[in-house]
């Protein structure tokens, strides 16, 4: 008994690596993408979101939670494409923090282990305040983690230790943050006033004949400025959800990650997105098809309804084919049992 045990457990944790590996991956290579156009130094706030989320996107799947891990992995991929978008424009500015949940009485206990209307007026002060500006990277890795507070306060069933973990987090860098923002209040700086002090300018230099002073001019003649060139290969986070044998209801766990991708798409013009559907090897092959397209489309349907435009999306089933684990056990079946959300399109302005 004890072996069958250990054995369905390796099944479900192989499954599970196998879906959370890839999201993770996924996320980390956009967070590459984004350093490699120089979002680092250009974008600073949207890229240490971006690497914030992906921090969080790891922690989650550590602690096996696959539709957490997914929403913060497509979260990375979303705010990277915001920071490549803004390392070109040149043009950063602030982005939407989640809202805090519902105090129930169930969860009350759980709420009482932090104090989230101290982090919760912090946020908004530096928010209010050109933090953006004066501390941008702490700022931006606090509001990542802020998210992740809020959302694992969500869950039906919290982890207090994460819970902890991730408010220290926001805690620590929202205080260097507003030490940093409160310095620059003081003193005036730029980053908070927007005003560039004005420097006395150097005594005036000897004048030169006009034919040395063409000549160095020439000797010193700047190359001429590159134009930024656009990333051809689009961000990709293939965001995976999962359905009951021979059905393609969407279940309810699943739907924070439908409304991560709904955020994306409404956020991004320019990403759209293609729905693919599959099923196990159980059944026929024009049974299949057809199955898989039903649960492709009930994914568009559930996009529709929540604003995204038709021609935002496309749709496929495949049915009995691309399987990407074993259907000799049932974990594998659920596993093939899928849809996959992939990003077809992204470009810069």
């Amino acid at each position: 008994m004890l072996k069958v045990v250990t054995a369905i457990a390796l099944l479900v944790s192989v499954a599970f690596s196998f879906r959370v590996t890839q999201g993770i991956d996924e996320a980390q290579r956009a967070v590459i993408k984004a350093y490699n156009v120089g979002a680092k130094d250009k974008a600073p706030y949207l890229y240490s979101k971006t690497r914030g989320y992906k921090e969080v996107a790891s922690v989650l799947a550590s602690e096996a939670d696959d539709v957490g891990s997914r929403v913060f992995a497509i979260r990375t991929m979303n705010y990277a494409s915001k920071a490549i978008s803004a390392a070109f424009s040149g043009k950063e500015e602030l982005t939407p923090v989640d809202t805090v949940p519902k105090i129930t009485e169930e969860k009350k206990d759980v709420f009482q282990l932090v104090d989230i209307n101290d982090i919760k007026n912090r946020i908004e002060f530096l928010r209010e305040n050109r933090g953006v500006s004066c501390s941008p990277r702490e700022l931006g890795r606090a509001e990542a983690f802020y998210d992740a507070l809020l959302y694992e306060l969500g869950k039906e069933e919290p982890n207090s230790a994460l819970i902890l973990k991730f408010y220290n987090e926001v805690s620590t860098e929202s205080k260097i943050a507003e030490s940093k923002l409160k310095v620059a209040m003081e003193n005036e700086l730029e980053c908070y006033t927007g005003v560039r002090k004005v420097v006395t300018p150097p005594p005036p230099v000897e004048e030169k004949p006009k034919e040395e002073t063409v000549a160095k001019e020439e000797e010193k003649k700047p190359e001429e400025k590159k134009e930024p060139q656009i990333i051809e290969e689009p961000l990709k986070i293939t965001a995976r959800i999962h359905f009951d044998f021979d059905k393609y209801n969407i279940r309810r766990e699943y739907i924070p990650i439908l409304n991560e991708v709904v955020k994306t798409l409404k956020e991004n013009e320019f990403i759209k997105v293609r729905i693919e559907g599959f099923t196990d090897i159980i059944g026929t092959k024009e049974y299949n098809e057809k199955l898989a397209r039903k649960r492709a489309e009930a994914v568009k349907s559930y996009l529709l309804e929540n604003g995204i435009p038709e021609d935002k999306i496309e749709v496929v089933g495949f049915g009995k084919e691309r399987f990407i684990a074993s259907n000799e056990d049932k974990i594998g079946r659920l596993t093939n049992r899928r849809v996959e959300f992939i990003v077809i399109k992204l470009q810069e302005e």
